[in-house]
């Protein structure tokens, strides 16, 4: 049988049944009207009303079985029904099914049920039975081009998501909408991707020349739930920083770069202090700053100008960003495709005369891009807070994204066996009682949606982490490793054992490799249970053991007074560069 059956244009064409009339007329029938006017004002021919209207009384008004053209079917209607909901339930779990899965799945109901189909070989239906189901049941069923998630995200349950909007409902009350920030970081690759163009027929490779590669660049974006975007912080992968990677750029753009060429410590520390800060210190009352929760997006400094800026900064649920991220729900993919439009004219007029995604040429791209989504940018970022549930508060918009089934009253309303939602609830999410493995610990113990302070940072033990992420961008400059033995005998000035503001200290910092020892300066002392500092910390020199120096970013951290090794005297400063006497790094 031909996949798609055409008619003989010399036959009989027949109109296709339009349910809504056929019932009106029937309807109308049964009131009194004759089979002759229901005909003339429905359009419903009197044979077809006729045998309508009999089926109407056989089944005592009850429904109307509309069968549909091509004869009788190899199966029964309410097995192809269940097997419509049974694919539907797989779907909606995240195991959808393919055309194969589902000729086998009809083989095996036929073996076990002990029937035999002539049409089907050894009672496996052919790939044409397929299709031909799923035309059948178009209405309820399509086949898609699907996108892959990890297990880590299709773990996230409607409990995780209503604790979420339970604690940012009571964080986010009366903030209004131009003072709730979203930010997100994302790459812009060299790549433009695969495009459908014109080539002859039988073509087994097609291709095109344009040049690519796999380099791309970190932009930080960050949005107000009332359609404003504010500067964009571009980072570049690379040591240091040139003049030309920043010509041309969109108004207010600001630039850096790291080994990685993706956000660390100190970039956020330094976005969020020349662009968050300016932004929210404009307006007065509280603001809400919504983020990932990565450890290169959090630091005591942080913590504490967001209180001392009334900002309020709250983490959405771990491995939920592509349903609560409005950034990555309703504006990165538009982005994207601004951003390969552009990239292929310009690597199109190029033709091999320069590079165009030169780290020269990016501001001017991104410029582009930012232009050619201009008109339709407010609207995306107000659709993605919207569709995130996050402004207007909307927790169902998300939760109607995750499977149905979870609780029993929407289990009761559902036809498909219990048993297939058992088992695929077990396949999401897991049993109960299975012991998880987690790599490392989080960071901190902070609920998703409720703000951090400083208390929490106190309050956790964030000593490790916190180390790490001051050591992370400096590896190049590697200090001297000490023992525990080894950093008993503190050296300073002697009898003193309570430092104060200004004092030079001797730090020690664990890790899980050993142990680092840091020279600063305490800029601020907190007075709790126990004693607690925030100093700002030197590099030392690579060419000289007793020369230190501050980075370009300020290296702040939190440290306690157990950490402090020994309380140093005033060092000799000479052109920024500080020295001390004798060398506190010596063995």
């Amino acid at each position: 049988m031909p996949r798609k059956y055409k008619s003989d244009p010399r036959s009989k064409e027949h109109r296709p049944i339009d349910r809504k009339k056929v019932n009106l007329a029937v309807q109308a029938v049964k009131n009194g009207m004759t089979i002759r006017k229901a005909e003339e004002k429905f359009g419903v021919s009197k044979s077809a009303l006729h045998r309508y209207l009999k089926q109407f009384r056989d089944n005592e008004g009850k429904h109307i079985d509309f069968k549909s053209k091509g004869g009788q079917t190899l199966l029964p209607s309410d097995f192809e029904k269940d097997i419509v909901e049974c694919l539907q339930t797989c779907a909606g779990w995240g195991y959808p099914l393919s055309a194969f899965d589902l000729r086998c799945f009809v083989k095996y109901y036929l073996d076990r049920e002990g029937k035999t189909i002539a049409k089907f070989k050894n009672n496996m239906p052919g790939y044409e039975w397929a299709l031909r189901f799923l035309t059948r049941h178009k209405t309820g069923l399509s086949q898609r081009l699907c996108q892959n998630i990890k297990r880590s995200r299709a773990e996230v349950s409607p409990p995780v998501i209503n604790k979420f909007f339970d604690e940012l409902e009571a964080t986010a009350d009366g903030i209004p909408s131009h003072l709730i920030i979203n930010y997100d970081e994302t790459a812009l690759s060299d790549d433009p991707g695969r495009r459908k163009l014109i080539f002859k027929r039988g073509c087994k490779y097609p291709e095109r020349v344009m040049n690519q590669s796999k380099a791309s660049v970190s932009v930080m974006f960050a949005v107000t739930s009332s359609g404003k975007m504010l500067s964009p912080y571009v980072i570049y992968k690379s040591t240091y920083l040139y003049d030309l990677w920043s010509e041309g750029g969109p108004p207010g753009t600001f630039y850096n770069r790291s080994k990685s060429g993706w956000m660390d410590g100190n970039c956020f520390l330094d976005w969020f202090k020349r662009v968050i800060i300016p932004y929210c210190r404009r307006f007065e009352g509280k603001k809400l700053l919504i983020g990932d929760n990565l450890s290169s997006h959090l630091s005591p400094t942080v913590v504490r100008l967001c209180e001392e800026n009334e900002i309020l900064f709250v983490f959405l649920p771990p491995n939920s960003t592509h349903l609560t991220q409005p950034l990555d729900v309703s504006l990165f993919r538009p982005l994207k495709m601004s951003w390969r439009k552009v990239l292929e004219e310009t690597k199109a007029k190029a033709q091999g005369k320069h590079k165009p995604f030169d780290k020269k040429y990016f501001p001017s791209l991104l410029k582009k891009t930012m232009n050619l989504m201009e008109r339709e940018l407010e609207h995306n970022i107000q659709a993605g807070f919207a569709k995130a549930g996050i402004f207007p508060l909307n927790r169902k918009r998300v939760l109607d994204k995750l499977p149905s089934g979870h609780n029993e009253d929407e289990q009761k309303e559902q036809t498909v066996d219990s048993s297939l939602t058992e088992f695929l609830k077990t396949m999401r999410y897991g049993t109960s009682d299975e012991e998880v493995t987690r790599g490392r610990k989080k960071r901190l113990n902070v609920p998703a949606g409720r703000s951090v302070t400083v208390a929490d940072l106190e309050g956790s033990d964030t000593s490790d982490s916190e180390s790490e992420h001051v050591m992370s961008e400096h590896d190049e400059l590697v200090l001297n490793r000490h023992t525990s033995s080894e950093c008993e005998i503190p050296n300073g000035k002697e009898g003193e054992k309570d430092p104060t503001d200004g004092d030079w200290v001797k730090v020690r910092f664990a890790y899980d490799r050993g142990i680092k020892i840091f020279i600063g300066r305490i800029v601020k002392k907190f007075e709790t249970d126990e004693h607690w500092y925030i100093g700002t910390f030197l590099r030392q020199s690579t060419k000289c053991s007793n020369i230190f120096v501050f980075p370009n970013v300020p290296d702040e951290s939190y440290f306690s007074n157990n950490d402090i090794l020994a309380v140093l005297n005033e060092p000799t400063v000479r052109r920024g560069r500080y020295s001390f006497t004798p060398n506190p790094l010596s063995t």
